[in-house]
């Protein structure tokens, strides 16, 4: 299964992805804009165990109701996204996605793929609501899902997002939401 964007290239990501996928989370030069000290003391770069807890196997394969993907250009590996809490009763996912490097930031290739994730689970599973939610210091997080159509609605602390999701990151979290 390929999706496609205007520009990138989703294919679904294999257990033997998993630790390159947390390599680019966890030890890139993009890191420190997600997580960790200085600026992320609420959510700690976590182990490569403990990313193995939050992305368990079910993410690489088709067992849950998450998957994660891998993002391509011109078949080169940039990045990554996945969707998580896939529930169609509420008719509602919670989307995350992170690029490999800098050097892949900045370039649309994030929001194309956003929307073509989007597209995806609208066509394979009829949502019609996406989810996510960055810190609110990550400015360019923010700038990019609202590229991708995403809309600004409110800060969730830790507890608000306990409540409605079962999880949570940050202590700002910005829910953004896209309906299509």
């Amino acid at each position: 299964m390929k999706i496609t964007g205007k520009i990138i290239t989703v294919i679904p990501a294999q257990e033997s992805d998993r630790e390159r996928i947390y390599n680019w989370l966890c030890k890139s030069d993009l890191t420190s804009s997600m997580m960790g000290l200085p600026h992320y003391p609420d959510h700690p770069t976590p182990s490569f165990e403990d990313f193995c807890k939050d992305y368990n196997l079910s993410f690489f394969n088709e067992s849950g109701n998450g998957r994660n993907f891998i993002i391509t250009v011109n078949n080169e590996a940039i990045g990554t996204i996945g969707y998580d809490l896939l529930d169609k009763e509420n008719d509602r996912v919670v989307l995350d996605i992170w690029m490999r490097a800098e050097t892949y930031c900045g370039r649309g290739y994030g929001s194309d793929a956003l929307k073509a994730i989007c597209n995806y689970l609208h066509e394979e599973y009829g949502i019609t609501n996406f989810i996510i939610s960055p810190s609110a210091r990550n400015i360019r997080a923010i700038a990019a899902y609202k590229k991708a159509g995403f809309e600004y609605i409110k800060i969730m602390n830790k507890a608000e997002q306990e409540k409605e999701f079962g999880l949570s990151e940050y202590d700002d979290n910005v829910l953004m939401i896209k309906s299509l």
